[in-house]
């Protein structure tokens, strides 16, 4: 196996609480996001969600942003910051 990267990606989610349920969003891809009605299940949207999305792109070629730094993120009062991990292999063959 001649050096090939795993195909993990982590990038930042904001959890933003609302009237019946928990809205995730990335920062980072605009058209990435999830709710749940509790902020597990957003979250765990969200990453399933994520690992979707970037298998797409990787089967696609399509350019895949560079995460931001935590310090980068503006996190509104009310939101929280998650940091959202994934493996791409998990999700091939899934549409986003």
């Amino acid at each position: 196996m001649g050096g090939e990267q795993m195909p993990f990606y982590q990038f930042y989610a904001l959890v933003e609480p609302r009237e019946d349920a928990f809205f995730v969003k990335f920062p980072d891809i605009k058209s990435c996001f999830a709710e749940g009605k509790t902020r597990t299940e957003a979250v765990t949207l969200a990453e399933d969600t994520l690992g979707a999305y970037l298998s797409f792109c990787e089967d696609e070629r399509t350019e895949i942003p560079e995460p931001s730094s935590e310090s980068d993120i503006e996190v509104i009062q009310g939101t929280s910051l998650v940091q959202v991990q994934v493996n791409t292999d998990q999700y091939k063959g899934r549409t986003p």
